[in-house]
């Protein structure tokens, strides 16, 4: 997942389509043969339409009644003129939150409480 924050601090969230449309960190799973890094640009590419250009690793949250492991990473990227796009199929909306909302992943509340604590 990962932390990308804007120049006042407010945090990107994505809202998924799926399911209970919880608002989440951008990100998602690895493919096979796929380095961490990798993944996490392709997913943030995927949902946002946003270009990395630095990584850096955070922290962990062990799922283990899921059988996941989910690896915050904080992300700097391109600034661009275009605006962020997301895909119809994937994300129902974007945006910068300086709050998390109610709705939210469980993974996103653990590193949103981790993360707004430093």
């Amino acid at each position: 997942m990962a932390w990308i924050e804007d120049d006042k601090g407010s945090v990107l969230l994505v809202r998924q389509v799926v399911g209970q449309r919880l608002w989440t960190l951008p990100g998602g799973k690895v493919k096979r043969n796929e380095s961490l890094k990798r993944a996490l640009k392709r997913e943030i590419r995927e949902e946002t339409g946003l270009a990395v250009t630095a990584i850096s690793y955070q922290q962990m949250y062990d799922r283990p009644k899921r059988g996941a492991v989910t690896i915050l990473f904080k992300v700097s990227v391109k600034r661009q003129a275009v605006r962020m796009h997301f895909p119809v199929a994937e994300i129902a909306d974007i945006g910068f939150f300086n709050r998390l909302p109610s709705n939210a992943t469980p993974s996103a509340k653990f590193f949103w409480k981790s993360e707004s604590s430093h």
